[in-house]
């Protein structure tokens, strides 16, 4: 739970600082990085960088729109098939979480890569002693 709580932070964190100077795509090696660096198994590190990226795009999406009145998601959403505002807001959110969910689902397996956990010993062969 805790190790969640930071990645998420992570993804937050740098996400908005790098969000002016990266393409689209650079919040999937920061989720990678978050999700390498501190230990989730491969689900759980899947949905909390899908939490994460669709949390930040969305508020992003929602201050661009606001910032201009409407005006620019209300033209982008006509080119794609006469879309809402809302809706075009909410397939951005879902595509921001997509990325980074699947940056964070790489991170953690290439962590697993990396270091295997270790497996516990057990004696399942071993003939039970009467």
């Amino acid at each position: 739970m805790r190790n969640a709580l930071f990645i998420t932070i992570f993804i937050l964190v740098l996400g908005c600082l790098c969000f002016v100077g990266l393409p689209w795509w650079g919040l999937a090696p920061i989720a990678a990085i978050a999700s390498f660096l501190f230990p989730l198994s491969g689900g759980k590190s899947f949905l909390t960088g899908t939490a994460a990226g669709s949390l930040l795009w969305l508020v992003a999406a929602l201050l661009l729109h606001f910032g201009n009145g409407g005006m620019l998601s209300a033209k982008i959403g006509q080119l794609f098939m006469g879309l809402q505002s809302w809706q075009l807001i909410t397939v951005t959110a879902f595509m921001g979480g997509l990325l980074a969910g699947f940056g964070a689902l790489t991170g953690a397996y290439a962590r697993q890569m990396l270091f295997p956990p270790k497996r516990r010993r057990t004696n399942k062969y071993r003939p039970a002693r009467a």
